[in-house]
């Protein structure tokens, strides 16, 4: 049977500098082609899961650490930063905070270079990773000359050159404007297209819901909820509680099933509201 390309077992993390486990007894797992959206409040966890994930925690941090975190049934505290690298690719919310070049091809090509590749491999591996993302036309360019939106998208093909099996993004539109915010959604669900098995840390689900197979929802650092993305937010005391801000078309069905005092199905995207609101409302005909 095929491993899991993750799987967090009764994992703890307490950071030195912190009295409190910033994470409690986490069980989680990602099957292959999974694209997983996790959210919850600010200081939930979610960073901190990310890191584990990718391995970073504990060889970059300090702290306390029980359970265990599996890639593809190796155990992350096993493996060498080179073999996690090409296992789990990550990208934070500033993508500036990764930038070490002056120029979009170098900076795709940087990590690469510590996998000491064969040139030509090297240049392949570019210009198919900014090819994905539709950052070809950039190569030239100085990272820090670029918009939020083709900033995010670098970060994301330096990622990818490494050919991770697992991507892991850390709220990756949080710094963007609405254009910038677009470029990176439509870019994920290209991925996700090509069965590449993702997760993503947001707050701003709206985008994201078309195409998410599961929401796992986060506080205190805990999960609270692991399933699809339509049933976390049938119950809205549930959603108050979380601390997750649910989605507009959402918050108006919610607000609709309270007031008709009857069962609707939630939507979770336009279409779907649309098509909840011509059947509440029927459209009229006149004839003059």
């Amino acid at each position: 049977m095929d491993e899991k390309p993750i799987e967090v077992k009764s994992f703890w993390w307490k950071y030195a500098t912190s009295k409190d486990w910033v994470l409690s007894d986490i069980n989680f797992s990602v099957r292959e082609g999974e694209f997983v959206v996790i959210t919850g409040p600010t200081g939930a966890g979610k960073t901190t899961l990310c890191l584990a994930m990718a391995g970073l925690i504990p060889y970059h941090y300090n702290g306390t650490l029980r359970g265990k975190v599996y890639v593809f049934g190796k155990d992350t505290y096993t493996l060498s930063s080179a073999d996690m690298a090409s296992l789990v690719g990550i990208v934070f919310q500033d993508p500036e905070s990764q930038f070490l070049t002056m120029s979009v091809e170098d900076e795709i090509a940087f990590g690469l270079e510590n996998l000491a590749l064969p040139l030509e491999e090297m240049k392949e591996r570019v210009h198919e990773a900014a090819k994905l993302v539709k950052v070809e036309d950039l190569l030239e360019r100085a990272p820090y000359e670029l918009s939020g939106g083709q900033k995010q998208r670098v970060a994301i093909a330096a990622a990818l050159a490494m050919k991770p099996k697992v991507l892991v993004l850390d709220e990756p539109t949080g710094q963007l404007d609405p254009i910038g915010k677009e470029e990176v959604v439509n870019v994920l669900q290209s991925l996700k297209k090509q069965g590449i098995t993702i997760i993503v840390v947001e707050h701003i689900l709206e985008e994201l819901a078309p195409f998410t197979d599961r929401l796992v929802v986060m506080n205190g650092g805990r999960i609270l909820y692991d399933g699809d993305f339509r049933g976390f937010f049938k119950d809205a005391e549930e959603v108050s509680k979380s601390g997750v801000p649910a989605p507009q078309v959402v918050e108006l069905t919610l607000l609709l099933r309270k007031e008709l005092n009857t069962e609707l199905e939630i939507p979770i995207t336009l279409e779907e509201a649309e098509h909840l609101m011509n059947r509440l409302i029927p459209v009229k005909k006149f004839v003059q």
